[in-house]
């Protein structure tokens, strides 16, 4: 779970300041927050156990790369929540899951929603 919200996060900041997806797959609003649904079935079979094997991706980032910068900076500010943590974070009032939540559920979650909210936050830092 916790991997799924900091890529979602990762995403949601991206978005915000790039203007531009970190990655092109959708996520969805399920029961326990944001899940983009083809990490998931890779993760699946881990449980809520830690992750213990790199995935196979074909995508590769650069350490020095604009998303290094951006996934590293979420890992430092979310990385020490817990799955629970960050389902509640994403859980509240006004932030993309819950309006998609109430619109919808289990809809894909709008990426000028995510993007959006993710701007309101960086005003407000």
């Amino acid at each position: 779970m916790q991997l799924q919200k900091l890529v979602f996060i990762a995403q949601g900041y991206f978005l915000a300041i790039h203007n531009e997806p970190l990655h092109y797959h959708n996520a969805h609003a399920w029961q326990w927050g944001p899940v983009i649904p083809n990490l998931y079935k890779s993760l699946q079979k881990y449980g809520s156990n830690i992750v213990t094997e790199m995935l196979v991706s074909e995508d590769k980032i650069d350490s020095g790369s604009k998303e290094a910068e951006v996934i590293k900076a979420v890992f430092e500010n979310y990385g020490h929540y817990t799955g629970g943590q960050l389902s509640t974070l994403t859980h509240r009032p006004r932030t993309p899951w819950s309006e998609t939540w109430e619109r919808k559920k289990f809809d894909v979650i709008d990426q000028q929603i995510i993007k959006n909210h993710y701007q309101s936050l960086i005003e407000k830092a």
